[in-house]
């Protein structure tokens, strides 16, 4: 009776603890839903205000009014924090603010730039991003409101998402920022602010990812807002005439991105899909650029298009779908490239058609493939027949020096034919056996 009565307690306390336990995951995903709809109409609410909200408002008042913004998600930090005693809300609100900062260093970078250069400042077509007629005081007191809040909500904000890592990421929010206030909107200049940063940017990134808590949503977060003057500073250079010397810089950039660096942030076949696509024509696409721009190879296309080739042949070796067909791609283009060389009598056609060949035999074996090999195989023996015509024409001039050179060489033939028989055909079938397992 006793053990019955022990038995049903048991049952009892095991259901309210599961009644519990279903309770509180109800809870969490209603929280969780509930977090991801503030932070979005808070989103929201700020590119609204920045695209609509600023029309007639004075560039002063439009930054005061950021200013509140980002006041407004701090104390909404300090509240959970202190108030609530709850952390998650605490990081999401210091987490948004500290990414706004970013939207008052460009405003304020708007009107040091605007009074840099004066009448002669590149101001975007939209009203909305033109921040002139400024005066210099309230520049200024922008300025050291805009520093202070950046040392004092970066700080509280990565001392929550990511402790371990807190000098790292203040350094290099500052140094973003700091490369963002300065007023330099030239061609030439921004593309290499553009690679400066991201090197740095990325060299912080590659090292953070290591640290498997900053893979976690708060680490995510904290990498994120340290990669905002980054974008900004891209985007921002974007509004103005485009050169060629910034397309080649966001080529490059999205070809290390989309090729190399996303498979750090996500496995997910579309995503990688999609992204060695687009890696794969911004490689194409700047390469063609730096053509036009620099007049490579001038009135001969097919100088221009060869290095295409070897582009394909590099990304086969990333890529994560359709690395085959790259190659098989690339080894048929170089041989017609080298045969239309040929035929046009360029002359370093032949030289460069049997080096191309015997690469391609070489990428042939390596990834054991026909294609690439039997491409190869085409193009030295196309490079070697193009040299033909001028052993006919020593074979007219010296007739006798031929017959004998090709007299030495069929009798050393045939006593390596007599003394390697068994070891030639051996490695023959080998070899014909091992080519048919090939892709």
């Amino acid at each position: 009776m006793y053990g019955n009565k022990q038995v049903f307690y048991e049952d009892k306390v095991d259901d309210e603890n599961q009644a519990q336990e279903k309770r509180q995951s109800i809870t969490d995903k209603v929280t969780t839903l509930l977090r991801w709809t503030g932070s979005i109409l808070i989103v929201l609410s700020a590119v609204n205000f920045m695209l609509q909200g600023t029309d007639g408002i004075p560039p002063a008042y439009r930054y005061w009014i950021a200013m509140g913004f980002t006041l407004l998600l701090c104390s909404g930090g300090m509240m959970c924090a202190y108030l609530f005693k709850e952390t998650k809300g605490a990081r999401i609100f210091f987490g948004l603010g500290t990414a706004f900062l970013s939207v008052q260093v460009t405003q304020v970078a708007g009107m040091i730039y605007a009074y840099w250069h004066g009448t002669n400042a590149l101001q975007p077509q939209y009203q909305w991003l033109q921040f002139i007629d400024v005066s210099p005081i309230i520049i200024m007191v922008d300025l050291a409101l805009t520093v202070g809040l950046l040392v004092l909500v970066s700080y509280a904000s990565f001392s929550i998402l990511a402790r371990n890592h807190l000098k790292t990421l203040i350094m290099a929010s500052v140094v973003g920022n700091a490369l963002l206030l300065l007023p330099i909107r030239d061609a030439n200049w921004v593309p290499l602010l553009i690679v400066g940063l991201f090197i740095y940017i990325r060299h912080i990134e590659q090292n953070l990812h290591q640290d498997s808590s900053m893979r976690l949503t708060e680490g995510i977060a904290a990498r994120a807002i340290i990669l905002l003057p980054f974008l900004i500073i891209l985007g921002r250079s974007l509004l103005h005439p485009v050169s060629y010397f910034l397309a080649i810089v966001v080529g490059v950039i999205a070809v290390v991105y989309f090729i190399y660096d996303i498979k750090r942030y996500t496995q997910k076949p579309i995503v990688l899909y999609i992204s060695q696509w687009l890696g794969s024509v911004a490689a194409i696409a700047t390469w063609f650029i730096i053509v036009e721009q620099f007049s490579i190879a001038t009135g001969n296309p097919l100088i221009s298009v060869a290095p295409v080739c070897l582009i394909l042949f590099i990304l086969s070796g990333q890529v994560s779908y359709h690395s085959r067909s790259y190659r098989n791609i690339a080894s048929v283009l170089t041989v017609f490239l080298s045969y239309s060389a040929m035929l046009d009598q360029q002359t370093m056609a032949p030289l460069l058609a049997i080096a191309a060949g015997v690469l391609l035999s070489i990428a042939g074996l390596n990834y054991k493939e026909k294609i690439p090999f039997f491409a190869g195989a085409i193009a030295i023996i196309g490079g070697l027949l193009f040299y033909f015509d001028y052993a006919l024409q020593l074979y007219s001039t010296a007739p006798w020096i031929c017959s004998i050179v090709v007299g030495l060489l069929v009798i050393l033939l045939a006593s390596y034919l007599e003394n390697k028989e068994k070891k030639i055909l051996q490695q023959s079938r080998q070899y014909l056996n091992e080519l048919k397992s090939w892709a």
